[in-house]
């Protein structure tokens, strides 16, 4: 009965130190070649969601402007809830009862969404802090928000493009060069 038992694993091997370094090599060279894809495509799709979320929040201000016939208003927020066109804290859809541009207490908040997780800057006409929809769903100021990774070295950014019609479109990549332009010039993130 030994006999069978010793004959039994008598063939068998188990992997030799070298073999047990060799795959472990590979499998460490293997995960530093990944690591860097992975983490651009973790940045660009938290760019990219931040971007669908602040087309879906221009949408919906433009909704209730047009359902409610009154102006509604887009911005970001600082700690004081004042609209600012960069270095905001949320993204707030709001009716601005006393019309001074920032949101204040007892007035209708429809939506916020998180901006943390990217920086974003507004561009709108007149220099203004915020975009407004009016009843007849025509924005009061066209313009467009600049979505860009947190990340200072990983240069990726998109806009939404809010036009006076009320029209929101997103930017889109025409050159095929893996990243979102403006009229074939790159959107530039970090440059300064």
């Amino acid at each position: 009965m030994k006999s069978l038992w010793m004959n039994r694993f008598a063939n068998a091997r188990g992997f030799t130190l070298l073999e047990l370094i060799i795959t472990l090599s590979i499998a460490a060279i293997l995960l530093a070649i990944a690591t860097p894809s992975f983490t651009n495509f973790a940045q660009k799709r938290a760019v990219s969601q931040k971007t669908l979320q602040v087309r879906g929040a221009l949408e919906l201000a433009r909704g209730l402007a047009v359902s409610q016939h009154q102006i509604w208003t887009v911005c970001t927020v600082n700690a004081a809830n004042a609209c600012v066109k960069d270095d905001g804290l949320r993204l707030l859809v709001f009716f601005d009862d006393n019309l001074d541009n920032s949101f204040s207490a007892g007035e209708s908040l429809q939506q916020e969404v998180d901006i943390n997780s990217v920086q974003m800057a507004l561009a709108a006409s007149f220099g203004v802090n915020y975009i407004r929809f009016s009843g007849t769903g025509e924005a009061m100021e066209m313009g467009n928000f600049e979505i860009c990774s947190s990340n200072q070295n990983f240069d990726y950014g998109r806009r939404v493009i809010i036009f006076r019609s009320g029209r929101v479109r997103l930017s889109s990549d025409s050159d095929s060069d893996g990243y979102d332009d403006d009229g074939g010039v790159k959107i530039e993130c970090h440059s300064g």
